[in-house]
This record gives structure tokens, sequence and C-alpha cells, in this order.
């Protein structure tokens, strides 16, 4: 699935699913629990493929935030999963698998950030093997296409094994 690259090119499905509440400054922000973008539908927690302008290779993050501006415009806020090679200064000594994702947790540049929603190019299954974290659910590991039991501290710029419960209200 490909996002428009430009005004010519907004020829995809889309539809607002459930609507959340109103936010924002002056009250006009309209946030969803879901959406239909291209025939695909797209809910809070979703891991995601998302456009990388640098490289072939698309980012991957997890939606935390959904919601049209007055101007009509769509953002999606992203918590983002660091590929092992996009933080392999930080692995020293550490053996990881090769379809593993950290997630991002702590304060700082790299946690999160916002995006069009036009940004997103396709769902991603991302499937958490920890046994650390209330972790009750069995997944199909080889059905994945990445799992992660660990995360990256943006502001301590090092891999943890365990984190609070919540992570950016999640």
């Amino acid at each position: 699935m490909a996002a428009p690259t430009g005004e010519d090119d907004l020829n995809y499905e889309f539809a607002w699913g459930r609507k959340r509440g109103m936010g924002g400054k002056k009250k006009d922000v309209q946030f969803y629990e879901s959406f239909t973008f291209d025939g695909v539908q797209y809910t809070l927690n979703d891991a995601v493929y998302l456009q990388n302008e640098s490289c072939d290779v698309p980012h991957i993050g997890k939606l935390i935030k959904i919601w049209e501006n007055r101007d009509k415009s769509r953002k999606v806020k992203v918590q983002w999963f660091f590929r092992s090679g996009e933080i392999h200064k930080f692995l020293e000594g550490i053996q990881t698998k090769e379809n593993e994702l950290f997630l991002a947790c702590g304060d700082g540049k790299g946690f999160a950030n916002v995006n069009p929603l036009e940004t997103i190019v396709g769902k991603c299954n991302v499937v958490c093997i920890s046994k650390n974290i209330g972790n009750s659910q069995l997944y199909d590991e080889a059905k994945a296409d990445f799992v992660f039991y660990r995360f990256f501290d943006v502001g301590q710029r090092k891999v943890v094994d365990q984190i609070d419960d919540k992570i950016a209200g999640t």
C-alpha cells in the first residue's frame, strides 16, 4: 500500500472509525480510536510501517494517538520501535534476534513524534515475547514480522529489560 505522494495522488480510501473525544487548546481537535486507510483498519496500539524519506526501509512504530485537526489534517502520534542496526553502537555485548525490535521508552528525542496519517504504508505484525511485563498471551513467534521483549531508553541511550507498566499512557 502506498501513501499519497502529492495533491494529485489522493485516490485512496479513508474513513474515520470510533471517536474518542475532543481536545486541543480550543477543543477543536477530534481524537479517534481507529480509522480505515486504503482498505486496512488501524486501531490505537497497532504497529505500523511509516515512510522513511532517507532510505527504502520503512520506520516501524506503535500508534498511540490518532486525530483530525480543525483544518482537516489527519495526524498520528507514533511511539518508535528501533531495529538493532539503528542502535547498534548501544548493543555492544548484547545478543539480538534477527527480527528483534526495541520499543522506545524513557524521556527524550526518539521516543515518539507526530506524523501525517498518510505516511503510514501498512500494518506490521510485532509480537511481544516478554515474560517480564505481564504478557499472558501466547503468540506464534514464527508468524510475526518482528518480535520485541526489550526496550531502548532514549534518554539514557541504553537497552533495558524492564520498564514501568505504562509508557506514554499506554
